[in-house]
C-alpha cells in the first residue's frame, strides 16, 4: 500500500468525515476516495451493554451443540 503524509489542514478534514469523501482536483474529476476508520477514542463512546442485558441475552439466547452447528455447515455446504 501506498503511503501519501498529509499536512495538518488536510488530517483536521479527514478526521471530520464519517464515512466516506471524494477527493476532487480543480476540475471538478473525482481522484480518488478517502474511507474513514473510527479511531481509538471513538471506540470509547460506544455505550457498551450492562451486566444486566447481557445476562439477559445470555438466557434468552438459543444454544446449540457443536454437532448441531457442523449439521447445519455442512447442510450449507450441500445447498449451493
Amino acid at each position: 500500500m501506498q503511503k501519501i503524509v498529509v499536512d495538518a489542514a488536510l488530517r483536521d478534514q479527514l478526521v471530520a468525515v464519517r464515512d466516506v469523501a471524494e477527493f476532487q482536483d480543480s476540475s471538478g474529476r473525482v481522484i480518488g476516495r478517502f474511507v474513514a476508520v473510527p479511531l481509538p477514542e471513538e471506540y470509547l463512546d460506544e455505550e457498551f451493554p450492562s451486566d444486566e442485558e447481557l445476562d439477559r441475552w445470555l438466557r434468552e439466547s438459543p444454544r446449540y451443540t457443536t454437532d448441531q452447528v457442523l449439521e447445519r455447515l455442512r447442510s450449507l455446504r450441500g445447498s449451493r
